[in-house]
């Protein structure tokens, strides 16, 4: 798969429903480790919440993985509506939290399986659904001479230039759109006169 469908950046949305506030937040998410980040600034904002419930989608497109977490609530009332959420806009690469703040009121079985699947659909419907291209990474090292025509040749690609560094040659990574590795792998042998590094 060379494309897959993720948001373009964080959402949030408030609903309440029988004196029960629930506060939904979306976010982009490539790894477990964004998704712990992105939960732990959730959770300290939300010290007092009854329930933080959540799922997640991500490692599009070739180490899909996804999981849910009840918080607390009865077994497949929250976490699951929230990652069906997710998955009915076939969305990849996110994670979605929904805060419960409870109101004195037992809305039941079905009750909480409709609010928090409303209340993920909420923050789903302010997102903005983007196409992403699959990457990938490509190491370099080239003449300070070569730079310039490389980067321009990468620009060109719809890629880009990480964290490169400046000694005797310039050497870095290139992440760029998976389709155009082979295209790049000759660009940079041109350039360099070897290959990159596989």
């Amino acid at each position: 798969m060379e494309t897959y469908l993720t948001i373009k950046e964080s959402r949030e949305a408030e609903l309440t429903e029988q004196r029960s506030r629930f506060l939904s937040y979306i976010s982009p998410a490539k790894d477990k480790e964004e998704v712990e980040a992105f939960l732990a600034r959730i959770r300290s904002m939300h010290p007092q919440a009854t329930h933080v419930c959540w799922a997640y989608n991500i490692g599009a497109p070739d180490n899909p993985s996804s999981y849910y977490s009840d918080d607390g609530e009865p077994s497949g009332t929250a976490g699951q509506p929230i990652l069906q959420s997710i998955k009915h806009e076939k969305l990849d690469n996110v994670v979605l939290a929904v805060v419960r703040y409870f109101g004195g009121i037992k809305l039941g079985v079905r009750g909480l399986i409709d609010t928090y699947r409303a209340a993920a659909q909420l923050a789903v419907a302010k997102c903005q659904i983007i196409e992403e291209k699959a990457k990938t990474e490509l190491p370099f090292s080239c003449s300070y001479q070569a730079y310039n025509t490389l980067l321009y040749k990468v620009e060109q690609m719809e890629g880009a230039i990480v964290s490169p560094t400046f000694g005797e040659k310039i050497e870095g990574v290139i992440v760029i759109p998976r389709a155009r590795k082979q295209e790049l792998e000759n660009i940079i042998k041109d350039l360099t006169g070897y290959g990159a590094s596989k």
